[in-house]
């Protein structure tokens, strides 16, 4: 087991170098966190810094450029070559630049040569551009008891999104039972049983079988919430879950959101809530650029902001 894996078992989601492009645009530039269990972590920064995209990296919404993500101590997306060592050493462009290396410096130390070559082959990107896809056999092999099917990964970690994404033409129950019972998870009476248990818990169980038009924006977001928790998941992701919202139904979101925190919920999220952030979060991260320019517990963050941009960014939005 490589020192990567040892670390990603300690986190229930893991972000390795995160880099990600959109054709000529990088939104992401090496992005780097851990998510332990049990931990409330809030994104904050500026429009366009990332955040909702890191985000979406995390459950493979959108596939990374590069980089890893890790989930429950499993990998989610190829193994990186550049942050392995060992699958470095494996390949056969690091054996030819060592043969070379030895020829050219003889003198020099084998750790010497080692470190080297491989600082040689990351610069360059030499084992993508010389063995192309074939290193990738032998990185499933090394790390075949590793991987996470996506799709198992995603019934574990929820996503709730800026605009709902309700089923309009599906009723609230229907979109609340659609995910376990095509997913056989459970029966239709086991899904339509939680199903209220959910709805009762947000006060609208009378709404169990109406449309999502008809309900208000607040009661959309909330529903969408407890559809991902009839998954029963492991980590809640929220992508600035109130900002499509009237200021009046922000309350009722967050609310419900400081209930699944206090009863430990692992939670990452997106948001421009402040209030949020310094009450429930356990850990708040600044993006800006593409990455996480700084991160620290609440009070710190916002009482002692050391990044310039961050002390811009709070000056804008702290009243």
């Amino acid at each position: 087991m490589t020192e990567n894996n040892v670390v990603a078992e300690k986190s229930i989601v893991k972000v390795s170098n995160l880099y990600k492009s959109f054709g000529k645009v990088k939104v992401l530039n090496g992005v780097t966190c851990d998510i332990k269990k049990g931990e409330k972590v809030v994104i904050l920064g500026p429009s366009g810094s990332g955040k909702s995209t890191m985000l979406r990296c995390m459950n493979l919404l959108e596939t990374p450029t590069y980089g890893e993500i890790w989930f429950q101590g499993k990998l989610l997306t190829p193994v990186d070559p550049y942050l392995h060592f060992d699958v470095i050493r494996e390949s056969l462009t690091y054996k030819h630049l060592m043969i070379k290396a030895n020829k050219e410096f003889p003198s020099v130390s084998p750790e010497e040569l080692d470190l080297k070559v491989i600082e040689d082959i990351k610069k360059n990107d030499l084992l993508t551009k010389r063995e192309g896809k074939s290193y990738k056999k032998a990185i499933k092999t090394l790390y075949k008891d590793n991987f996470m099917d996506v799709n198992v990964t995603r019934q574990k970690m929820g996503m709730v999104f800026q605009h709902f994404n309700l089923f309009n033409n599906l009723t609230v129950m229907d979109n609340l039972t659609l995910a376990p019972i095509k997913l056989k998870l459970k029966t239709k009476e086991e899904a339509e049983k939680k199903a209220i248990e959910l709805l009762k818990r947000i006060g609208l169980e009378d709404k169990a079988h109406v449309y999502p038009s008809t309900l208000s924006g607040g009661q959309k977001q909330r529903i969408a919430i407890i559809r991902a928790l009839a998954m029963e998941p492991d980590v809640m992701l929220f992508d600035e879950p109130t900002s499509a919202l009237d200021p009046e139904m922000v309350g009722e979101v967050l609310e419900l959101m400081k209930d699944l925190a206090n009863e430990g919920m692992t939670m990452v999220v997106v948001t421009h809530e402040m209030g949020f952030a310094k009450e429930v979060a356990s850990r708040v991260l600044f993006m800006d650029e593409g990455i996480i320019k700084e991160e620290n517990e609440p009070k710190e963050f916002f009482s002692n902001p050391k990044d310039k941009r961050l002390v811009e960014f709070l000056s804008k939005v702290l009243y």
